[in-house]
């Protein structure tokens, strides 16, 4: 209630605005292009003209609530009052409007595409291994049938899809270009120097495939990231980085894929209409992405058909 109600699909377009200029910028173009009278300048202006006129009210309800306005604390509920968005502008207090705006657009970005790339895949993965298909699916029904629902409680019970996304995440990795990390001090990697001030270059999809990390890596395997046995812990979780850098997104991305899938695999089932060409015809720009775009048979599954009737 702090803000006009979000429409999805305008609110949709203008991420993908927003998100296709960002990759752009990331393979060169310069920021200053926005000003020429292109029409990729113009869609980006409109774009940026939507996401203000959704934030602008809630950004100034955050940094009014940052600087202690106690009208502000009464028109405001307490979900709004836990937010990132409160938590970002109290912690920073240079923040203003203009500066804060930004960076919240920033943050949906990363956590729109990646998520539904990754969900994409996971579809795509589930398509050609029937076995991973079957026990996702009972996995999901007997949740449903268990809780109705699904809730804080039964998603514990989920965790075999919490593997499928993981795998996924193995091995079509988001942040699928190299990577690198600076060198503060130096040091031994696997018997080689690296004085301090070098770049580390590395390739997220490779290090997903590392045989030495992964039994049999071309294999999807979801049963890898599910063992408990002490003695043999699952395998290194590379895709949201580590230390002080670790993505903060990571668990509301995970939760949103399992959810999401969750519900497709209760409501549908499906195949990829070019089959298996779709995950092996690939191109890269900072992502990965199928040649084809993956197109997909959906079927609505009997079984809830019939319970709805």
């Amino acid at each position: 209630p702090e803000g006009p109600p979000l429409e999805i699909e305008p609110t949709y377009n203008a991420m993908s605005v927003l998100t296709y200029r960002f990759l752009r910028v990331a393979v060169g173009e310069k920021p200053w292009q926005k000003y020429l009278p292109t029409q990729a300048a113009k869609d980006y202006w409109a774009a940026r003209r939507h996401f203000e006129t959704c934030l602008q009210s809630r950004l100034d309800l955050a940094l009014q609530l940052r600087d202690g306005d106690p009208d502000a604390l009464a028109k405001t509920s307490p979900l709004f009052q836990q937010s990132m968005l409160v938590k970002i502008a109290v912690k920073e207090p240079r923040y203003t409007r203009a500066s804060l705006l930004p960076e919240i657009i920033e943050m949906l970005i990363a956590g729109t595409d990646t998520t539904a790339h990754t969900l994409s895949f996971a579809v795509g993965e589930l398509a050609l291994n029937p076995e991973v298909f079957e026990t996702a699916q009972a996995t999901v029904d007997r949740v449903f049938k268990h809780h109705e629902t699904i809730t804080l409680a039964s998603l514990k019970e989920l965790s075999y899809l919490s593997g499928v996304i993981k795998e996924t995440l193995r091995l079509y990795s988001v942040a699928s270009g190299t990577t690198s990390l600076q060198a503060t001090r130096d040091m031994v990697v696997d018997g080689l120097e690296i004085p301090a001030g070098t770049r580390l270059f590395w390739s997220m999809l490779g290090a997903g495939r590392d045989p030495d990390a992964y039994p049999q890596p071309e294999k999807f395997w979801p049963d890898r990231w599910l063992s408990t046995d002490r003695q043999s812990p699952p395998p290194p979780m590379i895709d949201f980085g580590s230390g002080p850098h670790r993505c903060l997104g990571e668990h509301l991305a995970m939760l949103e894929s399992t959810l999401m899938l969750a519900y497709l695999l209760r409501h549908f089932s499906w195949e990829l209409v070019n089959g298996r060409s779709s995950l092996e015809n690939l191109k890269q720009n900072l992502l990965i992405y199928p040649v084809d775009g993956m197109p997909v048979y959906l079927r609505p599954r009997s079984l809830v058909v019939a319970q709805s009737a």
